[in-house]
């Protein structure tokens, strides 16, 4: 009986794939269980191989008729786990629907659409293309092959009239289209809208849906039964049989990148993707990442515009407060608040964006400043008013309220700073007869609350709106006349590099959800640094020429994206141990090679009872830091000294923070 022999990847913490043995031919890409130590586990077959010297167990049981993955899908996780060097068996884990992730659950395929007459009743669209709008479907529709290209276009453009336009034509073509958002808050009214046009053969995909919800829309794309996947960044390795066309919107987003485990960038991985499958990739956004912008001005990214609204309107007018000698009411300035009334009584929406949800963002003793802060994190604790607790936010962890000092025992404790849900009390009592509609992830956590919250709001003509970054993002709100931005001198004195450009970011996207009806909005923006050179560029809205001046600085002091990047994180109880260790992972690293920064605490020192530091590795090409990264893991994993074996060590590749 023949013997054949197949590597296994399978989901542990090891960076390498395992020979098993088998009796029957199977598939790369087939799901298998195999005994691994003493139980037995999921594994992918990613490789055939011809013969091997090592003594092999047998492949327990073949779980699937068809593999679930395609060669070329199994050649983006390879290059997935070397770049970002991650077990490749956890690389392909966790774009596993949950369902498979098991050994006693069976990959089935589903039954194809009739997808000729879905599309024949699409074959005229209701919207009329402004011109700059039919060139640039016309340009994108002409790509073939491998071709990214950058759609930028202002707010309200009409970026999603040309996404539907294209996704049409691949549809016209029997191919399948991969659509990613940054956030699940955006995947409603994308799919509203594409759904609108193409029905049944759209589905989503993100993490607040059910497992068999999730399970089912990934067979039914993986089949060809839907065509059009709209997803969050775990859907960006969905399998398709005929994929013709990605399109990445709001391609600037940090939201693309996994902060834990597998550090991946789903934006990265679906420029790869493209390439590897010699697909077009669309990446849209009205606020282009600088990294992307570099690639359109070294000619590696193609690049078309819509510079209009859709509605002819003008953008709104930036106005920066200075609040430095200014009594804030629940963080608003006292001129921000008279604006808001004179919005209402125009029977207009008005928004307010601060990034902090709760009530409270400290809670001190006036008396001896005693601080809640988090015994697990070293981080203020949060006063959130509904849940009447003090919550960290960085490990969930919530306490009772004191109504005494636990350090001086004196009465005198008080909030210090404002939350959205500060800011939802104060404007109830400012107006009380009022609409306030409140967006943040309290707000949207049980199912449908985040769809009934938008439908509010767009059903209303006036009211105020507050929320977080999910509310700014992409959102159409027609009666939006007024947007005050509180607390954006977070981006102007933090310590994370990508700080500047997230802010510059943030302004342009809440700025443009105001004034698309009538082309009268004003964004206030309150600031104790109204001199600001980065504030005073995004006071003219042109957000090309606040990124070209920041790319500038970044040019000048040798940072990203003029140089390549990478952090190396430790963890352990002891922040001793942290340094020790990454101060003997230095030797492993050749200096000549590149710029070496620390080690140092990261921002958020200590996260649930561990400390983390961090040791910054920066280089002049891509290839030259990922050999030296190589170098240093295989360094770490093998050596034998204590040091190593202290603290729990990770590398994280474009870290986006420290």
């Amino acid at each position: 009986m023949s013997k054949f022999f197949y590597n296994v990847a399978i989901a542990v913490p090891l960076r390498q794939a395992f020979t098993y043995h088998s009796n029957q031919q199977i598939i790369p890409g087939t799901r298998v269980a195999v005994k691994f130590g003493r139980t037995n586990k999921l594994g992918i077959v990613i490789e055939v191989i011809s013969k091997t010297d090592i003594k092999t167990k047998p492949i327990h049981m073949v779980l699937d008729d068809l593999p679930v993955f395609s060669k070329t899908e199994l050649k983006i996780f390879k290059w997935a786990a070397d770049y970002y060097l991650h077990p490749i068996g956890e690389v392909i884990s966790s774009f596993l629907p949950t369902n498979l992730r098991q050994t006693k659950n069976t990959f089935e395929a589903e039954a194809k659409n009739d997808s000729k007459k879905i599309l024949e009743k699409n074959l005229e669209f209701e919207t009329i293309l402004n011109s700059e709008q039919v060139k640039a479907v016309e340009f994108l529709n002409k790509l073939k092959g491998f071709l990214p290209t950058l759609l930028h276009g202002v707010t309200g453009s009409g970026k999603t009239e040309v996404y539907i336009r294209c996704i049409f034509e691949q549809l016209l073509n029997h191919k399948s289209v991969l659509v990613l958002a940054p956030e699940i808050a955006l995947t409603p009214q994308l799919e509203s809208r594409v759904r609108n046009h193409f029905g049944d053969l759209v589905g989503i995909y993100h993490s607040k849906m059910t497992p068999s919800a999730r399970y089912k829309a990934w067979k039914k794309f993986r089949s060809g039964e839907i065509k059009v996947i709209i997803g969050t960044r775990s859907a960006v390795m969905m399998p398709a049989p005929k994929l013709g066309l990605i399109i990445v919107d709001e391609e600037h987003d940090a939201s693309y990148k996994q902060q834990e485990g597998f550090k991946f960038s789903a934006r990265d991985i679906a420029i790869k993707r493209a390439q590897i499958t010699k697909i077009p990739i669309i990446l849209g956004s009205a606020t282009p990442s600088l990294r992307t912008l570099k690639l359109v001005e070294e000619r590696k990214f193609k690049t078309v515009s819509l510079t209009k609204r859709v509605t002819q309107k003008t953008p709104p007018k930036f106005s920066i407060l200075d609040i430095n000698e200014v009594k804030l009411v629940s963080g608003l300035a006292p001129q921000a608040i008279e604006a808001i009334s004179q919005t209402l009584k125009q029977k207009k929406q008005a928004m307010i964006f601060i990034n902090r949800r709760g009530f409270a963002p400290q809670f001190i003793c006036s008396y001896c400043d005693w601080k809640a802060i988090c015994n697990s994190c070293d981080s203020s604790l949060v006063f959130h008013h509904q849940a009447a607790r003090l919550i960290c936010h960085r490990c969930d962890s919530a306490f009772g309220v004191p109504t005494h000092c636990p350090s001086c025992s004196k009465a005198q404790l008080s909030f210090l700073g404002s939350g959205t849900e500060q800011l939802e009390e104060t404007l109830k009592e400012l107006f009380p007869s009022t609409s306030i509609h409140r967006m943040d992830r309290d707000s949207t956590t049980k199912v449908g609350s985040l769809k009934k919250i938008l439908s509010e709001i767009n059903n209303s003509d006036t009211g105020i709106l507050i929320g977080t970054q999910m509310l700014i993002k992409g959102h159409d709100f027609p009666n939006l006349e007024l947007v005050v931005t509180v607390d954006v001198d977070q981006g102007i004195t933090s310590l994370n590099s990508s700080a500047v450009e997230e802010m510059g970011q943030q302004l342009i996207q809440v700025a443009g959800r105001a004034g698309r009806s009538d082309g009268n909005a004003t964004v206030l923006v309150q600031s104790r640094y109204v001199n600001d050179q980065n504030l005073l560029q995004l006071k003219s809205g042109n957000y090309l020429n606040f990124a070209k001046s920041l790319m500038e600085q970044r040019q000048t002091t040798n940072q990203p994206p003029y140089t390549f990047e990478a952090s190396i994180k430790a963890s352990s109880p002891k922040a001793k141990t942290n340094i020790e260790m990454l101060t003997y992972a230095k030797q492993f690293i050749d200096a000549s090679k590149c710029v070496i920064i620390g080690p140092i605490p990261a921002i958020q020192s200590k996260v649930r009872g561990s400390y983390h530091h961090h040791l910054v590795i920066q280089a002049n090409s891509r290839t030259s830091l990922n050999n030296l990264l190589l170098h240093l893991s295989d360094s770490l994993t093998n050596d034998k000294n204590r040091i190593t074996k202290k603290a729990r060590w990770s590398i994280n590749v474009d870290p986006l923070e420290f």
